[in-house]
């Protein structure tokens, strides 16, 4: 069977990102991988439990296990890197290259070069997977970036700009998707990407799935997926396997 792989920052990344073509790949038949590189520790907690940085890891980490098992994805694998600092974090690209390698995947997922909202971490994150996929010798599987409708995460782009420098960096004008390679209409798993999503309890204000970002983001996130291509430009291969999965 086919192989999908995802590289997340942090749990629920991989809900809010690319849950619904997970969930609609494991519904065909393949086998979803799920590498996570944080823990997400230094995240506040909603659900009155352990707010220690263990306490906080060791549920963050239980619970994107419960939403791979919800899309249908194997058991992820969690790096452990510091929450918050894998900008100043270096030599990831072996591990990624070396995952890519073993697993052999039809597809390879992550973030897109704004980092949905411009967090150092998801930024990082991207830059070590394209590094990595780069420099591995063709035939290389395609790598797709999670893409968003343009100004969809301004309003979590602001909450967050303390983050990114001063000036910031990225731009309010870089964040979101101008275009886009691939769409993938996931109504069909919709219901499973917002139970992946509200099996992140622990940051979910009231255990609300849409409470996390600003209103109106979960909901233009449930019905339809986009990505672009590393490569930079539509495949036509990968559009027919990504048509396949629905």
């Amino acid at each position: 069977m086919p192989r999908l792989l995802a590289f997340i920052p942090h749990p629920d990344d991989e809900s809010y990102s690319f849950g619904g073509t997970v969930a609609l790949a494991a519904r065909a038949g393949w086998d979803c991988f799920i590498e996570c590189a944080s823990f997400g520790e230094r995240g506040k907690r909603h659900d009155s439990g352990d707010t220690s940085p263990n306490g906080v890891a060791e549920a963050r980490e239980a619970e994107l296990e419960a939403s791979c098992r919800l899309l249908g994805a194997h058991r992820p694998r969690c790096w452990g890197l510091p929450d918050g600092e894998l900008r100043s974090h270096r030599g990831e690209q072996p591990r990624i290259a070396s995952t890519i390698n073993r697993l052999d995947p039809a597809l390879v997922l992550t973030l897109g070069s704004d980092g949905a909202y411009g967090h150092p971490d998801h930024i990082s994150l991207h830059q070590w997977v394209t590094e990595a996929w780069a420099a591995l010798p063709d035939p290389k599987p395609p790598l797709l970036y999670a893409a968003f409708p343009p100004a969809l995460f301004l309003p979590q782009y602001e909450k967050c700009i303390g983050m990114m420098g001063d000036p910031p960096s990225p731009s309010p004008s870089e964040i979101g998707a101008r275009e886009r390679h691939y769409t993938v209409d996931i109504r069909a798993v919709r219901e499973t990407k917002l139970a992946s999503i509200r099996a992140h309890l622990s940051q979910l204000p009231e255990g609300d799935p849409e409470a996390l970002f600003p209103p109106g983001i979960v909901a233009a996130l449930l019905e339809e997926e986009w990505f672009t291509d590393a490569s930079g430009r539509a495949d036509p291969g990968v559009a027919a396997l990504l048509a396949s999965l629905a």
